[in-house]
């Protein structure tokens, strides 16, 4: 399959747009590497790498929450703001990671819009 970098960069920088928004990326799961990067924060290169490897942690504990379900996503709240990375692509492993302000950020909706980016790339997660 061929991956046409301008759309997907395109696709991510319209959910770095939406309304309380700090910045987006899309984030190779295993090596960190920034595919691109969106918004007030898309320069912040070891931002996007280390929330990759936050996923990494989790995904290898994932098993000590096996009451709670599939794992999913990981969130964490910070004084100013919150980070959510969400797996979107397995082929190769694409993380869609975004940063917004706490309430003023449909989370679920811009799950939903992060994984359909995902499927520009290897088709759905």
């Amino acid at each position: 399959m061929t991956i046409n970098k301008d759309s997907l960069a395109q696709a991510v920088g319209g959910l770095a747009a939406r309304p309380g928004i700090r910045g987006c990326a899309l984030v190779e799961a295993e090596t960190g590497m920034v595919w691109t990067a969106h918004g007030e924060l898309a320069d912040q290169a070891s931002l996007w790498e280390a929330a990759a490897d936050h996923w990494r942690l989790h995904v290898r504990n994932a098993a000590h929450f096996d009451c709670l379900g599939r794992f999913a996503a990981v969130a964490t709240y910070h004084a100013d703001g919150v980070m959510a990375v969400f797996r979107c692509a397995s082929d190769p492993e694409l993380l869609f990671i975004a940063v917004g302000r706490h309430r003023a950020v449909d989370w679920p909706t811009l799950q939903r819009m992060g994984l359909r980016v995902g499927e520009m790339v290897a088709g759905p997660a």
